[in-house]
């Protein structure tokens, strides 16, 4: 979501612009040059890139070999005009720059000079998206043995998404010639991989350069920020905070880039903490991007009353955030996220121009707020003034229908979605609607329709699957869980763990607790993660997370006790526990049930905070039909409003017992 500022493809000067400002002193130019008008004419093509004006830098040498012939140029004059090229991204100019060299090669050229020019034309070629054109140049001219044309190559592999060959390049280098850049852009491609084996391998590179190289790298911000960005993308964590820990002054862009790495392995509650550490010892001063990661942290957290903190701290810090979109954009999908709809319906009325990403994530937030109306209704209002690809706006508009249960809005924006243009999420989202509202059938037959044109996809049977598991259809489940278990198409885990769960839940509803036990079984034999639930609450400014069966909270004696308190209630209510989400080991174990997550977090609430108020829950997965039914219940009991967040949706569960999704969960 936020631009990846230390990033060295868009951070780094290329080493060739920097032979560049080297080889264009004006001192060391009269030195080596026999014409003074060249020099003059090279010295005004440098002035020029320097104001940041590369068309003017190309008008100059096309004055020049036009309406000059008797000066020839040399190397300098085609590293100036190549450079324009390269800044512009033009690379029809570029090439016509390219044949007009080449054409006076042998004349003008110097042996030693020809890897300056070799090296700018692979950043022409690799900058402007042509990777073949560059990879000629670079192995015609056997300059894979040479840190900065394999940095350049790197680089533009980097940007073109090909970070494996960037990787490659970076291994094959011989070691004495790897420089800090070299390192700096093979920790790039790795982070956009996100292999950790690749991660050990560049530290193990690292360690085995001498003491005094490595404290050399370790002063050096880029690199170490870099290897942070890694190492949290690729997942491992103590080492990116060993990382953080060794550099001996940090910026805001380590400490930025640590927040984020947190949220991206799902510890916002970390993020937060980098943000309030920062603020307390005020040791570096914020700026823009580290605000924008604290309140998408709190927005993943479901936390208000953090959203609203950093939004005065944004205010108080004087960025001019009401005219700054990307700010904007995030405080609206935050408030949104944390159930503050007005606030965040505010801030779009705000935007000057409402963009394809404001627009999508308004819909997005009517449709997780139970606003699926308001969610069409934008659609429509904004759709014919949106040019080029609109596919999150259809994603989110056909998802808030799935919420809303609006079967013909879906279908009728679906059925006007070109066929080309219709995605796998497009067709899971449309499968979805259907499903929800217990038309499984129909849902069925989207399956079958999408598998005339596409291979088989098994993201659309989980969504089936788990229609199947809200109206209890058993048959279909089974049937579903066997024809993908059983045939040879490739599952990932998350896959294979949601189809045995979801038909193993299903069997449960309908009482057949023997066969939801072998599935489970099989998931557990098999070694197929399972990943568990938990909830989080925040209460006088500090947050608090709750597993199923959590007995590590100092009160937990006063919160199972709040929990037998209102499960003794809500028996004389007629209440009994929904066996679906019960496993066949549990079933004796009569607190299993009243003791997950959200429950408890419930509990600490009601014996933490004074009568009527408002308890807010953040679930990282999907709360189960049991406990979705139990809120109302002690929403009702307690009369206090419950607003729960889980990965699809935000329920708002009212004092009289009702929920805004109207039970399209």
């Amino acid at each position: 979501m936020f631009t990846n500022r230390f990033l060295c493809v868009q951070r780094l000067k290329a080493s060739i612009i920097v032979w560049r400002h080297i080889l264009i002193n004006p001192v060391t130019q009269i030195s080596t040059s026999n014409s003074q008008e060249l020099y003059n004419w090279n010295l005004a093509m440098t002035h020029s890139n320097k104001r940041k004006t590369p068309k003017n830098t190309l008008a100059l040498f096309d004055k020049l070999i036009t309406q000059h012939p008797h000066i020839i140029p040399d190397f300098i004059t085609y590293l100036l005009a190549l450079g324009a090229c390269v800044r512009l991204g033009n690379l029809d100019e570029g090439k016509r720059i390219h044949e007009y060299i080449r054409q006076r090669w042998s004349t003008t050229i110097e042996k030693s000079e020809e890897i300056k020019i070799h090296t700018c034309l692979i950043q022409l070629y690799a900058t402007c998206g042509d990777i073949k054109t560059a990879e000629d140049i670079f192995y015609k001219e056997n300059l894979n043995q040479q840190a900065i044309p394999v940095n350049t190559l790197m680089r533009g592999y980097i940007k073109n998404n090909r970070a494996d060959l960037a990787v490659q390049l970076a291994e094959h280098l011989p070691k004495n010639q790897r420089n800090i850049v070299t390192f700096l852009l093979w920790a790039n491609a790795i982070a956009q991989i996100g292999d950790i084996q690749m991660t050990d391998r560049i530290h193990g590179e690292l360690n085995t350069l001498s003491s005094s190289v490595q404290a050399f790298f370790s002063q050096d911000s880029r690199l170490m920020n870099a290897l942070i960005d890694m190492d949290g993308k690729c997942g491992n964590i103590v080492r990116m905070e060993d990382t953080f820990k060794n550099i001996q002054k940090p910026d805001i862009i380590s400490y930025t880039t640590m927040a984020k790495s947190y949220i991206v392995n799902n510890s916002p509650v970390k993020a937060l903490a980098v943000y309030d550490h920062l603020k307390q010892t005020n040791q570096v001063e914020c700026d823009e991007v580290i605000y924008l990661v604290a309140s998408n942290a709190a927005g993943k957290l479901g936390l208000l009353s953090r959203a609203r903190s950093i939004h005065n701290d944004i205010i108080s810090s004087g960025i001019p955030y009401e005219k700054n979109e990307k700010i904007l954009n995030t405080l609206m999908d935050t408030y949104g996220k944390c159930g503050d709809l007005d606030s965040a319906r505010e801030i779009f009325n705000k935007l000057k121009i409402k963009s394809k990403p404001s627009i999508s994530s308004m819909i997005n937030i009517y449709g997780i707020n139970s606003q699926a109306l308001e969610a069409v209704a934008l659609f429509y209002e904004t759709k014919n003034n949106l040019l080029g690809n609109i596919e999150s706006i259809l994603l989110s508009v056909l998802t808030a229908c799935a919420h809303g249960g609006l079967i013909k809005e879906a279908q009728h924006i679906f059925d006007n979605i070109p066929n080309e243009k219709r995605t796998v999420k497009m067709w899971n989202a449309l499968v979805d609607v259907y499903g929800r509202a217990g038309q499984l059938s129909e849902a069925h037959s989207i399956i079958r329709l999408f598998e005339t044109t596409h291979l088989r996809a098994p993201v659309l049977y989980i969504s089936l699957l788990a229609a199947c598991r809200t109206h209890k259809n058993a048959k279909l489940a089974i049937e579903i869980h066997d024809e993908l278990i059983e045939s040879h198409i490739a599952l990932t885990d998350d896959q294979r763990s949601a189809i045995v769960v979801l038909t193993a839940n299903v069997c449960a509803s309908i009482g057949d607790h023997n066969l939801s036990f072998r599935l489970r079984q099989n998931l557990y034999r098999n070694k197929i993660p399972k990943y568990s639930g938990v909830t989080l609450t925040e209460i006088n400014g500090e947050v608090f997370e709750f597993y199923a069966q959590d007995v590590r909270h100092s009160r937990s004696k006063e919160i199972y006790a709040q929990l037998e308190i209102l499960h003794d209630q809500l028996i004389k209510l007629g209440y009994q526990p929904n066996e679906s989400v019960l496993t066949k080991d549990e079933l004796n174990a009569e607190w299993s049930i009243y003791a997950h997550s959200e429950r408890l977090a419930i509990a600490f609430n009601l014996i933490s905070t004074s009568p009527g108020t408002t308890i807010q829950l953040t679930k990282n997965l999907r709360m189960c039909i049991d406990c979705h039914e139990v809120s109302k219940l002690i929403a009702r009991l307690t009369q206090r409003e419950i607003i729960a967040r889980d990965r699809l949706r935000i329920h708002y569960f009212t004092k009289d017992g009702r929920c805004s999704c109207d039970d399209h969960f």
